[in-house]
């Protein structure tokens, strides 16, 4: 092998272009090295030859260094790097992003049943066919909900125990990150129905009830039998209320109906907020 290049100026005094991409790329014994660093130290020529190729080095490290950050840091969803620049904290913005009740599957099942039911209150010829969107919206409300304060649905629950928010706040910020959606989904939905723009507001009450409701039976039990009675008294509710004489064939968009639902609502938060310890309990256990 040639350690000159003859090619280059005069015969014997430069490293020919093999030697020198090895010396740029490192596969050369220490003697190698040291024999190409003498000469390059002393000739200029050999270093400007030699400067392309160390930047072509530069370029590639610098590259790997790219790759190797991407591989060593954690994968952030949508919803995480959305949250960061809105200027929520990393670990706020990580735990709400962890929720299955914010995966696109959940969501896009949502928007689909709230479809249905905007199409069957527009294309039905019954006047009550807008009750199945009242009757829908504010269950998705609390089933998204109770979806982050138990175990048995949510695999990041463990977190309530490590979190240094603690577990009720853990709870309470996944819970308004659902409700939030929640709400925009609907506020969409309820755009389509057939009814005049006050009764289209109909859910939101009930939205919030629901929520704050199953919060607080979720402090003292499970989120399985939460969810259960939340609903079972939510579907004799609607019973309750059913009149066919009446927007939608429901006292549930009632002015009076609506005021009963907020009181139940308040109580639901005063409960949740006496009962908040229960969270933290269940995150140490």
């Amino acid at each position: 092998m040639r350690t000159y290049d003859e090619t280059a100026g005069d015969p014997g005094r430069h490293l020919n272009t093999g030697l020198l991409q090895a010396y740029a790329t490192r596969p050369l014994s220490p003697e190698s090295r040291d024999l190409v660093e003498a000469h390059v130290d002393r000739c200029a020529e050999c270093r400007a030859r030699l400067s392309p190729l160390l930047a072509d080095e530069a370029e590639l490290s610098s590259l790997w260094e790219r790759i190797d950050l991407a591989t060593d840091e954690p994968t952030r969803s949508q919803l995480e790097r959305c949250a960061l620049r809105l200027g929520v904290p990393e670990d706020a913005a990580r735990l709400c992003a962890a929720m299955p009740a914010l995966r696109w599957s959940w969501w896009g099942g949502a928007a689909l049943l709230v479809l249905l039911t905007v199409a069957a209150a527009r294309w039905s010829e019954s006047a009550s066919a807008p009750l199945l969107f009242f009757a829908l919206v504010p269950a998705l409300s609390a089933i998204g909900v109770v979806a982050v304060t138990g175990r048995r649905f949510d695999p990041a629950y463990v977190w309530l125990a490590v979190s240094p928010l603690g577990g009720f706040r853990v709870v309470l910020l996944r819970a308004a990150a659902v409700q939030v959606l929640s709400l925009v989904l609907s506020a969409a939905g309820a755009v389509g129905l057939p009814l005049p723009f006050p009764y289209t507001l109909g859910w939101l009450v009930p939205s919030l009830m629901l929520t704050a409701v199953c919060l607080a039976l979720s402090s003292r039990m499970d989120a399985l039998p939460a969810i259960t009675l939340t609903l079972a008294a939510w579907a004799g509710w609607l019973v309750a209320t059913y009149n066919t004489a009446l927007p939608a064939a429901t006292r549930l968009l009632l002015p009076g109906t609506q005021l009963g639902m907020a009181a139940v609502t308040l109580l639901g938060v005063g409960a949740l907020i006496v009962l908040r310890d229960g969270f933290d309990r269940r995150g140490l256990a």
